[in-house]
């Protein structure tokens, strides 16, 4: 009976044992894991990473407008002297929209429209125009341009959307925009 029992103590320890070793090894093993990660992708330290980005990522300057935008804002801009206004490329709606909500974020606002057209002094919005290339019709952009037409709508300011498909010619886009100034200018 004590053989039976000493046996039965001494299987449970050894089973103990084996059970801490095999954690210590696990334990070892993730610590390895864990410094070699660190070793390939540097430091922790969020200061490295802000100082040293010059071996892995390159700034380069690129153009502010797409060939789409550069080609459409040259069928238009003349307008600036004609009607006195100010034609700005690329207006965040966060420049322009203000949310009135409890929510703290505002992230919806961070979308950029193609061109505003403003008064003189820049003191009003008069106009929003959006370029629609072939990029929109993607399920995402989609969604988006909803999302946009509702806050401009909800702000009370007016979104005009020109596609690329259409030849757009100098004439008709300066006829259109200044059909919506002249309504929007009736409104008022």
């Amino acid at each position: 009976m004590i053989l039976t029992n000493t046996t039965l103590l001494f299987n449970n320890y050894k089973g103990c044992v084996l059970f801490m070793v095999f954690v210590l090894i696990i334990v070892i093993l993730m610590i390895v894991v864990f410094f070699a990660i660190i070793s390939h992708f540097g430091s922790t330290s969020t200061d490295n990473m802000e100082t040293d980005t010059s071996s892995t990522v390159n700034y380069i300057p690129k153009k502010f407008l797409s060939n789409n935008e550069y080609n459409f804002l040259t069928k238009f801009i003349d307008l600036e002297n004609e009607l006195h206004i100010n034609i700005v490329p690329q207006v965040n709606l966060a420049s322009v929209i203000e949310k009135v909500s409890t929510s703290r974020f505002n992230t919806e606002l961070f979308r950029n429209i193609d061109f505003g057209i403003f008064n003189a002094d820049y003191s009003k919005l008069l106009l929003l125009i959006e370029l629609n290339d072939e990029s929109h019709n993607n399920f995402h952009r989609k969604k988006r341009d909803v999302k946009v037409n509702d806050i401009c709508n909800k702000a009370g300011i007016k979104l005009i959307t020109f596609y690329t498909k259409y030849s757009n010619e100098k004439e008709y886009v300066k006829g259109r925009i200044i059909k919506e100034l002249n309504t929007s200018s009736n409104n008022d």
